[in-house]
């Protein structure tokens, strides 16, 4: 269940689910649910991907941005719920918080411009209104 603590209502009403989980004495397990990345975070990192793969040379922009998510994030090991079967899955940007998005943005900020002399401007970074311009 989730419940957002702002609003009156549903505070009143995971307070009165607390209270009940306790006194069944239960196990539970408190998450906070953290803010997904941003659209805006998610345009720059597609508009780097554009710029990055064009200074590789890169023509598939899927397969750079493959291959960027490979080279920063490493892959993910995931268990076949099915099969039992130990595979491995890639990072998906959708998935990321608005701060795991923010770290690996400037992961991939600096490396591409250490290893590849590639600039990736952030807003209001000189040459930002350029690239959004031709990279939208």
């Amino acid at each position: 269940m989730f419940y957002n603590l702002k609003n009156i209502y549903q505070l009143k009403a995971a307070e009165v689910r607390f209270k009940n989980l306790c006194e069944q004495g239960k196990q539970i397990e408190l998450k906070e649910i953290k803010q997904k990345r941003t659209l805006d975070q998610n345009a720059l990192f597609h508009a780097w991907i554009k710029v990055f793969a064009e200074c590789i040379g890169e023509l598939s922009i899927e397969d750079c941005k493959r291959d960027v998510k490979r080279t920063l994030l490493g892959v993910k090991q995931v268990t076949n719920y099915f099969t039992g079967e130990i595979m491995f899955e890639d990072y998906k940007t959708s998935a990321m918080d608005t701060k795991q998005m923010a770290e690996f943005m400037d992961k991939f900020k600096i490396w591409a411009n250490a290893e590849y002399g590639c600039y990736l401007p952030y807003f209001n970074d000189a040459g930002y209104e350029e690239m959004i311009n031709n990279y939208k």
